[in-house]
């Protein structure tokens, strides 16, 4: 199936803009090295530390759907992030000054375009004691007819390998998939694993080889991310990810249903085959990356996920976010919940209040019809939260439509519990993960009450602890926004101190799991000694 804005020429919608596949932008912007953060009377959240544009020469980069990526080797903090000019940017998190070797554009033939809407990922590829690689995917909904690939950095900017998928019948080439990095066997191998517009899942080695019993055809175009999670009894991770579905049964018996709509589904290797362990039929598609943690009091990890919007009018599975037990697929009791439009952003999941049990919070659409046209008439998208339970805490509207932003949980006023940050496309807004309340003087009257005002955000900011001293240590966010490219407003990267300093290293849930996105799935359960098994332990340590 031609899904959506896979589908060659089809239309793209985000934010207030509409435009089709083939629409480009002519603007050329200096390549300073310095943007201009938008201050806004009554916003009292802190200036930048310091903001770089992701320009590179003559060549704009349109930071839409990539989000920022953040991790700490040999004793630095370096965020990459890619843009729909085709290069990836790799900064020192302390000053933005860009390392040397970077950035580097993907890998195209003579001609050819390319694009980055994936998420880079940061990865101990050699093993901890080496330095990391940056791995990317290449494709988008903006900019046609780019190349589908998957890439591997060295951290000089070197190119490790260069991976080329596919094309389908139909369907745009391309990995907005952002990539995993995990052990899929238990021998510690560190496996990469993504998703393609070419309906297939890929696995490969270190060194950029498929893995045996990889591609695993997944009957249509891929757009979700994995995450991994190592279920207890097995020595590997079990890959978690949904897909588009456009008529594949739904088993191999006689007279089986067909799947129309999305799969959300449990994939496990063993003995070079991909086992699919269960499976989920929703009657929409599936474009939201699942996030996997503990939402209820046990440390039974659930897997939760929202639907997309390509089916319309819209079916019944719409409007929801889904979560089922991992280890089975059963559904959780009170779920699915219902929701104002469909989501599109990963859901987070962690302690956002004083009953010391873990929140799901999800960023989705507010439609007035079961149309996408529907969903622009109001201006506005929402932000929910639900007990593990599934019961509503709270909903807060933000300005701009069709958002895509991910919602990221953090303290930001030195309290144990978690607050919410998340994009749209009027800004950044901080809110409490008690209540929703705007904080720091935002608000969603109007579109310039927002962080850094007017730069659209259209991905999920990266929390991390900088090492060392001063006002450029500690912990801080950072921002990618700008773009897409017929919006001409070039991308900009921004980093922000928190404004309270965190008295612990909690471990942080986002888009991923974790600053460097590798996927892995993370413990929402605070204080639990020793971790979970299978989940990372803090989601901003390194290797």
């Amino acid at each position: 199936m031609a899904t959506a804005c896979a589908a060659v020429g089809s239309c793209v919608t985000l934010g207030a803009v509409t435009t089709t596949a083939g629409a480009q932008a002519s603007v050329r912007v200096p390549a300073s090295r310095t943007g201009t953060h938008r201050a806004v009377a009554g916003v009292t959240w802190p200036a930048p530390q310091w903001v770089t544009r992701t320009v590179t020469g003559s060549s704009v980069g349109y930071v839409a759907q990539s989000s920022p990526t953040a991790a700490t080797a040999g004793g630095r903090t370096i965020v990459a992030v890619g843009a729909e000019n085709g290069y990836v940017y790799l900064t020192d998190a302390k000053t933005g000054a860009e390392l040397p070797g970077w950035p580097r554009r993907m890998a195209a033939p003579a001609g050819a375009s390319v694009a980055i809407e994936s998420s880079p990922t940061i990865a101990w590829l050699d093993g901890p004691d080496k330095p990391p690689s940056i791995i990317v995917g290449s494709g988008s909904t903006w900019v046609p007819d780019t190349v589908g690939e998957v890439e591997a950095f060295r951290l000089n900017g070197a190119v490790r390998w260069v991976f080329r998928v596919g094309a389908a019948p139909g369907t745009a080439i391309g990995v907005i998939s952002s990539p995993a990095v995990g052990d899929l066997t238990g021998n510690g191998q560190q496996d990469v694993v993504f998703g393609s517009w070419d309906h297939n899942l890929y696995a490969l080695s270190p060194n950029g080889k498929v893995l045996p019993g990889f591609p695993y055809n997944a009957a249509d175009t891929i757009w979700s991310s994995p995450s991994l999670y190592r279920l207890s009894g097995h020595a590997g991770a079990d890959i978690f990810l949904a897909s588009d579905a456009s008529g594949r049964a739904v088993s191999s018996s006689p007279g089986a249903r067909h799947c129309y709509g999305g799969f959300l589904g449990d994939y496990r290797y063993v003995h070079h085959a991909v086992v699919r362990e269960w499976y989920h039929c929703e009657n929409q598609v599936i474009w939201s990356s699942p996030a996997v943690g503990m939402i209820g009091p046990s440390h039974r990890p659930v897997v939760v996920v929202g639907t997309g919007f390509y089916y319309q009018p819209f079916p019944s599975d719409t409007d929801k976010v889904l979560a089922y037990y991992a280890d089975n697929g059963a559904q959780v009791p009170g779920w699915p919940v219902s929701t104002a439009g469909p989501a599109l952003g990963s859901p987070a999941i962690g302690v956002i209040d004083g009953s010391g049990t873990p929140s799901v919070v999800e960023t989705t659409w507010v439609c007035t019809t079961p149309e996408r046209t529907g969903c622009f008439t109001g201006y506005q998208s929402q932000v929910d939260a639900w007990s593990g339970s599934g019961t509503l805490l709270w909903s807060r509207k933000l300005v701009g439509p069709t958002d895509l932003a991910s919602p990221v949980l953090v303290p930001l006023r030195g309290e144990s519990t978690d607050d919410v940050l998340v994009g749209s496309p009027a800004g950044l807004y901080p809110l409490s993960g008690s209540t929703g309340a705007y904080l720091f003087g935002t608000n969603g009257t109007y579109r310039a009450a927002t962080v850094n005002a007017g730069c659209a955000v259209y991905n999920s900011v990266a929390t991390i602890d900088v090492p060392g001293v001063g006002p450029r240590s500690g912990w801080h966010v950072f921002e990618g926004c700008g773009g897409p490219s017929a919006l001409h407003h070039p991308g900009e990267l921004a980093s922000y101190r928190l404004p309270v300093q965190p008295s612990s290293a909690a471990a942080w849930p986002m888009f991923r799991g974790s600053p460097q996105h590798d996927g892995v799935a993370f413990t929402s359960l605070p204080g639990v000694q020793p971790p979970v098994p299978g989940v990372a332990t803090t989601a901003s340590a390194a290797p």
